[in-house]
């Protein structure tokens, strides 16, 4: 069986209650008053709590320095850091990496114990895998002990001053020697004592002899009425102005105007970046990139950097993500606080990946529509290269196309020709492809989901965010897909949020915000303002949706990166190759002079590149006329303001991702480095 059946497979095992098997892995190969939320419990999560004193028994316990050995633990596992997990001792809260999927577990080798005082909500219930490795760390330690045990007892055991009672018990055998490694794992619920109190919970591991043995996530959930749920959307590469909802004319986005109308829109959204990585930095963090950092391809976000899903799930929310990979993937630290964590459905390999995305989304909500819950969706499905499915890919495309599929970058010549213009046909055709792309997502991911949760009679109670981290340029400025310019058509992205209970529905917001501002918006929804961390850049819009707050605000967008390296200053300041800013519905692009490392790469080179632009996005959304040769602002206290800015990147620790070679493919597939 291929390694991509065998990862499919393993995908919808781990989003299954009630499920033991065995299976190998084989690797390389509207506006009104804001109606509070429900102050229910949360859920417990275990994993949070267990700091050094819970640990009764372990091995690590007696021979610490065995917790610095990797081979002592399970090949490709990884420690939880301190922000999405609290203290890690031992390194036993771990993140392990089973094919396109990553799921926290705490490591829990023969004989273990750990124990710990909670008060358990009445009518509640504990949710928790179990599982067991074979891997080559693990074989090395079968040929020390010169013996293999047949399994591992899993216990649960519960304590309180009447009593102590096992609440659940399961014997997993240690699966059969393969290739590279083998798992037997299952997922249970257990029912707790239906009037709740004060506990002491004891999870161990008997027998095994050291044998690689795991708790899945364990949580205490507490049953609730209407949990909390939102889901967060990114429709990598969408421009907004493509979009019915704002005044496109051809109908590409039914399923998205209709959740529009349910919600508010936001009809000036601009992102930080005009490349996936950064912005999706900034999107999950509310910071800009002075902030984290991430702007080149092997940069990874800095640990001390909170993101959304890290405090949310420290604060009992159980988080999934169903992504695309590549520039989100978990190498570079995008898996911190989810709980559940998929690179492969949204991937740019799949010429159906919404599709994907929808099936493995409405599974994930099966299994935790009954916990407070953050899901996390990305697809590259329209991104180049533009290849929908039958009979979408034909929707627009005249009988006289050039071509009825294409990557954008490879039939230009690669990245270094972005600036090569096209005909006119060609350049229609592109465009009719990219609207397909939107077409084919909108059915296939949005409105199926939309439907499936008024199926579910969850629709009404989830808060639902849509947005993307960049557009496409379509020659509009001279220039191809993305990453040259920071022009409306790169970085000017939708921006749709559909409150539970039809709060805020039908309102237009004209005011500029940021994709950093998402993140604070949820938070002051969850009445959990307090939780927000003090280095996050981006605000609540609530103060815009209550018409508290009535002027633009300021963003900030950069590009610092093309042709898959970070351009380098000669300098060697931190300003970037491009920023862009606004005073109120001034727009400033700020570039910096085209050098002759950027003239060997782009041939030929951009047909303008001015050292400054300034557009009134009021009457000029489509930077036609520039006001640079008479500005209307003082242009020179605005640089200088920047380039002070920009020296906060002189605080931010690199951290470098190393890609392995089909990493690197990825990210080739992708058009962004050679």
């Amino acid at each position: 069986m291929g390694v991509k059946i065998l990862a499919k497979k393993l995908f919808n095992l781990l989003i299954l209650f009630e499920i033991t098997v065995v299976i190998s892995i084989l690797f390389g190969a509207h506006s009104g008053c804001h109606k509070a939320i429900s102050r229910e419990f949360r859920a417990i999560k275990l994993l949070s709590l267990l700091e050094e004193p819970n640990i009764i028994t372990s091995p690590f316990k007696n021979n610490p320095a065995l917790a610095v050995e990797d081979t002592f633990f399970p090949a490709e596992s990884y420690p939880l850091l301190f922000t999405e997990a609290g203290a890690n001792p031992y390194n036993l809260k771990r993140r392990l990496h089973l094919g396109p999927n990553y799921i926290s577990i705490i490591f829990s080798p023969p004989e273990s114990r750990y124990d710990f005082e909670i008060n358990i909500p009445a009518r509640s219930h504990l949710e928790l895998g179990v599982g067991l490795i074979f891997d080559n760390n693990y074989k090395k330690i079968i040929e020390r002990q010169k013996e293999r045990p047949e399994g591992v007892e899993f216990i649960a055991r519960l304590y309180n001053r009447e009593k102590d009672w096992v609440i659940f018990q399961k014997f997993l055998k240690i699966p059969e020697e393969k290739e590279a490694r083998a798992i037997n794992f299952g997922f249970h619920r257990i029912e707790l004592p239906a009037k709740g109190g004060r506990f002491r919970l004891s999870l161990e591991t008997e027998n095994g002899n050291g044998a690689f043995a795991f708790w899945i996530n364990p949580v205490v959930v507490p049953e609730k009425e209407k949990p909390t749920a939102i889901i967060l959307i990114s429709l990598d590469t969408l421009r907004a102005d493509h979009l019915g909802c704002y005044g496109y004319e051809r109908p590409t986005s039914p399923a998205i105007d209709a959740l529009a109308s349910e919600g508010a829109l936001f009809l000036q959204a601009f992102s930080t970046s005009n490349w996936t990585l950064p912005a999706h930095v900034s999107l999950l963090t509310s910071s800009d990139s002075v902030r984290h950092g991430v702007m080149a391809a092997d940069d990874h976000i800095p640990e001390e950097l909170l993101s959304l899903a890290e405090v949310l799930s420290r604060h009992g929310f159980t988080c999934g993500a169903i992504t695309g990979g590549g520039f989100v993937s978990p190498k570079y630290g995008f898996a911190r606080g989810f709980d559940f964590y998929n690179e492969g459905e949204g991937a740019i390999n799949h010429i159906n990946s919404a599709e994907l995305v929808f099936r493995a989304a409405i599974d994930w909500i099966e299994n935790n529509q009954q916990r407070d819950f953050f899901l996390f969706l990305h697809t590259y499905q329209i991104h180049s290269p533009y290849l929908s499915p039958e009979p979408y890919r034909r929707l627009w495309l005249t009988s006289g196309a050039p071509f009825d599929q294409i990557n954008v970058e490879r039939y230009l010549g690669g990245k270094g020709a972005v600036f090569r213009p096209l005909s006119a046909e060609e350049r229609q055709a592109i465009i009719d492809l990219y609207d397909a792309e939107i077409r084919y997502t909108d059915e296939a991911l949005i409105s199926n989901l939309l439907k499936w949760l008024k199926e579910k009679e969850l629709f009404d109670r989830t808060m639902i965010i849509l947005t993307s981290d960049h557009g496409e340029e379509f020659y509009d400025h001279g220039a191809w897909v993305h990453g040259a310019h920071l022009y409306q058509e790169s970085i000017r992205v939708p921006l749709i949020i559909k409150f539970p209970e039809g709060l805020f529905r039908g309102e237009k917001v004209d005011k500029i915000v940021r994709i950093t501002d998402i993140a604070p918006t949820i938070f002051e929804y969850l009445k959990l303002k307090k939780l927000i961390p003090a280095g996050w850049d981006g605000r609540s819009l609530f103060p815009l949706l209550e018409k508290k707050e009535k002027t633009d605000r300021c963003f900030l967008a950069d590009s610092c990166w093309l042709s898959g390296e970070l351009c380098q200053n000669e300098d060697e300041t931190s300003f970037p190759l491009s920023v862009a800013t606004n005073r109120g519905k001034e727009k400033i692009i700020f570039n910096r002079p085209w050098s002759e490392h950027l003239a060997k790469i782009y041939q030929p080179g951009p047909m303008s590149w001015k050292s400054v632009e300034i557009y009134n996005l009021s009457s000029d959304q489509s930077e036609r006329n520039d006001l640079s040769s008479s500005p209307p602002l003082k242009i020179g206290s605005i640089l200088k303001s920047l380039q002070a800015r920009y020296e906060l990147l002189n605080r931010v620790t690199k951290v470098k991702v190393f890609l392995s070679e089909e990493e690197l493919e990825k990210l080739r597939a992708l058009g962004y480095i050679h």
